[in-house]
């Protein structure tokens, strides 16, 4: 019997399939390299401790590179725990193979002048190069990173 599944567009710290792993009890399937239209990248939301986590912001002229995974829905409950203040919402997401949707963590708590800690930002592009996002999008997540926690 086939397991109930949803599609998560991951865009950050979940670029690093390790991170992503450890945030679930069943690994999720890797599905493709995608594109969140209509977004931008930003540091801007808050992590308890002050630093910046990062988030994606409706823009018209801006798009946010992922990756596409495969969860099973009995994993939904701990995922959820593990991003406290994000909202999990359906986006239009764009793939090699045409536009599908996808679940995505959007927060509506939005801070200026916040900035991530430099192990977070490590993760990310660890992530982003060992999965093909492009160089010119990962230095300009290191360019919208600021200030160094």
């Amino acid at each position: 019997m086939k397991k109930e599944t949803f599609l998560y567009f991951g865009y950050a710290s979940n670029l690093d399939i390790n991170t992503l792993e450890g945030r679930l009890n069943n690994p999720p399937k890797l599905k493709s390299l995608a594109v969140l239209p209509h977004h931008g990248f930003r540091f801007n939301f808050p992590n308890p401790d002050g630093s910046a986590r990062a988030n994606v912001v409706e823009s018209k002229n801006e798009s946010v590179y992922g990756l596409l995974f495969e969860v099973e829905n009995s994993e939904l409950a701990y995922f959820l725990k593990s991003e406290p203040g994000y909202d999990f919402v359906e986006k239009e997401i764009l793939t090699k193979k045409g536009a599908t949707k996808a679940r995505v963590f959007v927060s509506k708590t939005l801070v200026d002048g916040i900035f991530p800690h430099q192990e977070y930002l490590n993760t990310i592009i660890r992530g982003g190069e060992a999965n093909e996002i492009p160089n010119g999008y990962l230095a300009s997540i290191i360019n919208r990173a600021g200030k160094i926690q």
